[in-house]
């Protein structure tokens, strides 16, 4: 049998140019570090719908200027033309920017590649220690901050994959691991085999199926990047795109700072990852860490969420 395969799929963060930096940032630990309550998620900017450098280049950069201080990417946001495309799009804007700003948190991923149009799953030790090798090379670090396991391999107990990123642990290849798209059963295996500060699931208003995930992770402190929170937002039944509505003609924000605004209130250890394709919209996300909601629009919300099945 042949080993699997993922598609990436993109849910691009798009919304209307009026936003609202009201109330307090929020602020998150990732292990020993404070990031924002925003990530600027990159792999658009390297996949080939949006891959122009020098739009890419201008995203990231005014994302990091509006106060965003998490990059999250991986070795498979890169074009069928070359390799760790992403990664090394981030490192030029970083290099660019060392004496201008304090660098901000790269998250990054291995075990889940691109090759050619295809995008195999592959987390044996040794292939995680390789991708590991070239994403530091093509971050231009000694250290990542962040390395997920991208995807687990069902042809690989997710001990052994989470048992090599502890090895770089240790060695101070990488500074702190997560697990992605994982169910609660793999989560245990991981956090029995090593400390792992930040799970990557989708999860969002529109989307719950994570939430024995999530709880976990709420119970013991540990980051829940929530990526694809933007995902259903335009396919809303009429009833919650009229809430979502309301509630931002009250804030003065487009709908979907409302959306993010209710991720961040539904647990303090979620930080959305929302993709921007335009220096406009980075700037938009950024301005969701301002946003916040209050406990009778977190219920009203709530009242229209159905949490499904796990994993």
């Amino acid at each position: 049998m042949g080993r699997p395969e993922v598609r990436i799929t993109l849910y691009t963060f798009l919304m209307a140019p009026q936003v609202s930096e009201g109330g307090t940032r929020a602020r998150h630990r990732l292990g020993s570090t404070e990031v924002g309550g925003i990530a600027l998620g990159c792999a658009a900017l390297s996949l080939e719908h949006h891959a122009e450098p020098a739009r890419g280049r201008a995203v990231i950069g005014a994302a990091l200027d509006a106060g965003i201080t998490l990059l999250d990417t991986a070795a498979a946001y890169t074009s069928a033309a070359g390799a760790n495309e992403n990664e090394r799009l981030i490192a030029e804007v970083l290099s660019a920017r060392q004496s201008a700003a304090a660098r901000p948190f790269v998250a990054t991923k291995g075990g889940h590649f691109r090759e050619g149009d295809a995008f195999p799953v592959d987390a044996r030790p040794e292939t995680l220690r390789r991708h590991c090798a070239q994403s530091l090379s093509a971050l231009g670090v000694e250290r990542i901050d962040l390395y997920f396991l991208h995807w687990p391999d069902p042809e690989v107990p997710i001990e052994e994959s989470v048992g090599a990123l502890d090895d770089l642990r240790r060695e101070g290849k990488i500074a702190h691991i997560g697990v992605s798209n994982v169910g609660p059963g793999a989560l245990a295996a991981a956090r029995r085999t090593a400390p792992i500060d930040a799970v990557q699931n989708r999860f969002s208003l529109f989307d719950q199926s994570e939430q024995p995930v999530l709880d976990l992770c709420a119970a013991d402190g540990i980051a829940f990047l929530a990526y694809s929170p933007l995902r259903g937002l335009t396919q809303s039944r009429p009833e919650l795109a009229a809430c979502l509505a309301r509630i931002a003609r009250s804030h003065g924000v487009h709908p979907a700072l409302i959306a993010l605004a209710w991720l961040r209130a539904r647990s303090p250890v979620i930080i959305p990852v929302v993709g921007a394709t335009r220096p406009e919209t980075a700037r938009e996300a950024a301005a969701a860490d301002g946003v916040h909601i209050d406990a009778s629009q977190l219920a009203e919300l709530d009242g229209f969420t159905r949490p499904r099945s796990g994993h």
